[in-house]
Parts: C-alpha cells; structure tokens; sequence
C-alpha cells in the first residue's frame, strides 16, 4: 500500500505585509500556495499512490475563491484520470459551509461530514483499508472527537484522518484529545492535521502532523511539505518531502551603529549565504547602542528598508533571498555576578529551563497555529532561556541602581 498524506494547504492565503517586494516576486508569493499544492498531486501521480489524504483546511477561509475552487477540480480530476481517490475533512479554516455540501465534486472524492465516518477501499493488490474522519460543521469544535471514532475495523489497514490539536485540558477549541486516546483505537496510522509544524506524536504506529505545504508567514520558517506513506513489513513506513515554493528565515546579527552599517551588514551576509530557492529572511540586528532618532524614526515608518529593498535589488536576486523586515534590539548589558551567584543561577536554571516546564507554561497558546509552529522550533527554547536571562540582567541592574 501506498498513499500521501497532506494538510494545511491553504490555498488563497492572502499573505499580507510584503507590499514593498517587487512585482515578480509577490506574485510568485500569491502564487505559492498553489504551487506547493501542485507537487503534492505531482508527487501522488509520480508514485501511483492507492490514495489520498487531505487533512483539513484545503482552503485559508471558509469563503473560497473561484480560482481556488477552480484549482482543487482540476487537480481531483487529474488524480480521478489516475484512477487515485481522495479523501478530505474540512478543518476550523475551511469548516463545511452551504458551498461544501452542494458541490459535487468528482467521483473519486469522500468528503468526510460533520460525524465521523468510515470509508472502505479496496486496493488493486486486494488490500483492504478502513479510513475514519469528520469535517469542521464550524470554526470551533471544543468536544473531544477521538472518541467517537471506532476500533480498528476488520481490514487489513485502518487509518485515522484528524484535525485537531492535544488537549491541554480547558479551553481547547481545535478538536482536542490525547496520544492515549488514539493509541486506543488501534490505528496503523494517523494523518493530523491543523498544527502548522510538522512533528511526530508517535512512532509506530505514526501518529504524524504532517505540518503545511508552504509556509505563510515569518513565524513559519523551516521546511515544509507532505508525507509519502508506504507499507513495509506490517507497517506504515512515512518519508517526507519537500514542497515548498518559498521559504521563510529569521536571521540575527551583532554590531552596527547606524542604520548606514546595517545596510552593509545585511548586504554581506546576504552574499555570504545565497539560498537554493526565494527565501524571505527577517533580521533582528544586535546593536550596542540604540539608533539615533532619526535613523530609529526611518526603520520605524518602514522608509528605510523600502528605500534598501530597491536600492538592493539586484543582490537580493543574486542571493535568492529577499529581505522583508529589519529590526534592532540594544545588546544588554552583562551581568556581573559573584561567581557563587553564578553556579546557583545555572543550577537552578538547568532546573527550570525543561521541555515539561516549558510546554506547561506555554499551555492554551499551543491553540494558535502560528504560535504553535514557533514553539515547536528547536531553537525556541535556547530563546526562551536567552529571553529571561536578559530580563533579569535588567532587573537586576535596577535593583543595584535602586539600592544606590
């Protein structure tokens, strides 16, 4: 058995913000989700997969274009000529409105309705495989829907299609429930959607986000795309690939005094660190004094980085990378310490700085999407920890400051 496994692919997201690009690059930007959408259908006639699955927000609101609309036909009418069913559930962005439910879409495509449901398929080998799911019947769903699913079903293979997020206990919004729940089920797989960062919740049998096709916004860096699924030796096997038709990156430098030196350093290290693709890189530059007031007034309205943009233009090109955001954080000053103090500090910070802490912390914003792929970066928590030992330097030097 073979089959893909995708979400989140957004299609007509609005990506708003980059109005200073020039017109080639937004346009390809507009453009991008759609592109990313492609390799996924690409990728699923390619492999001659028995099957897709689509999980949850196809679209970026419940509103579709008709270009959009237009876009998913063509593409299920492809995979329709390639004899490949699809099988979708409308997640919290694209929840079943009036236009889901009376389009017909082609023969090869289940929609999942507002109950979980089960599809079976009988695959060319002769394979049976159970499929469960359920669509959004609106923005909100708070009610734990794992438990309505059924048991592993009397086929070869039973596959769960989710889009939710874990339980944090109250307040949850997105479909909550635990790794427990869907460990119970029984499944050979579950194909999550909604969280925007692609993660693993379980091993075997995978319990996969397969995050989305193509990143949105600047707190959606790092790779994105889709899962291959193939069965090997009594289990589902995913090897992920690549979709994306641009990339997003955070960048932080240190030095510079005026906005006439951090010209200069964005420019050598954009020719230090040309990218394989367009990638769309936001600086935050560490500077040892704050900028003049005019310089600070010029970053500020955004003069100043449309001015550099066109200014910059052809090594942006060269580079493949476009700069669309430039901030400046003053450098804090290092606290200094008795050197007890200081092995008290990394002693209790080894403590406090845990992954468990850290989630407990983060808690309910786990809930938004983009807040969700930020933390689930691995560098989150090393800025995390950068983040409080820079605000009690501060407070610490108020405190002395007090004293005196």
């Amino acid at each position: 058995m073979k089959f893909i496994h995708a979400a989140d692919l957004h299609l007509d997201s609005p990506f708003l913000g980059l109005q200073y690009l020039p017109n080639t690059l937004l346009a390809q930007v507009s453009k991008s989700t759609f592109t990313a959408a492609t390799k996924v259908f690409d990728k699923a006639i390619a492999e001659h997969v028995d099957f897709v699955l689509l999980a949850g927000d196809l679209f970026d609101r419940a509103e579709q274009s008709v270009a959009a609309q237009a876009y998913l036909f063509e593409q299920f009418n492809r995979l329709n000529d390639a004899k490949i069913p699809a099988l979708i559930s409308f997640g919290n962005h694209d929840y079943l409105a009036d236009q889901h439910q009376t389009v017909a879409y082609p023969a090869n495509v289940t929609v999942f309705g507002p109950e979980v449901g089960t599809q079976t398929l009988t695959l060319t080998s002769g394979e049976t495989v159970a499929i469960s799911g359920f669509s959004y019947p609106q923005r909100w769903v708070p009610d734990d829907q794992a438990v309505q699913f059924p048991t592993h079903a009397a086929t070869d293979w039973h596959i769960g299609m989710l889009h939710g997020a874990v339980s944090t206990g109250s307040g949850d919004h997105y479909a909550p429930f635990t790794v427990d729940e869907l460990l119970a089920k029984h499944y050979d797989y579950w194909a999550l959607g909604h969280i925007h960062h692609r993660q693993s919740l379980n091993d075997q049998p995978p319990i996969l986000y397969a995050g989305n096709t193509q990143g949105r916004a600047i707190t959606e860096t790092g790779t994105k795309g889709a899962y291959l699924v193939t069965s090997q030796n009594g289990h589902l096997v995913p090897e992920f690939f690549e979709t994306s038709a641009i990339n997003w990156e955070t960048v932080t430098l240190s030095g510079g005094e005026s906005l006439q030196t951090v010209s200069q350093q964005l420019v050598d290290w954009l020719t230090a660190h040309p990218a394989d693709r367009t990638t769309l890189t936001a600086f935050t530059v560490q500077l040892a004094q704050p900028l003049t007031g005019e310089d600070a007034a010029q970053l500020q309205s955004g003069d100043w980085l449309a001015l550099w943009q066109r200014t910059q233009q052809r090594t942006m090109r060269a580079s493949q990378r476009y700069v669309i955001a430039v901030n400046t954080a003053t450098q804090a000053a290092k606290m200094v310490a008795p050197q007890l103090d200081q092995h008290y500090w990394e002693q209790g910070a080894s403590g406090v700085f845990t992954p468990e802490n850290l989630q407990q912390l983060f808690g309910k914003l786990n809930q938004d999407q983009t807040l969700a792929a930020w933390f689930a970066q691995p560098e989150t928590a090393t800025e995390v920890e950068a983040a409080a030992r820079r605000q009690l330097a501060e407070l610490m030097g108020e405190e002395e400051n007090h004293g005196a």
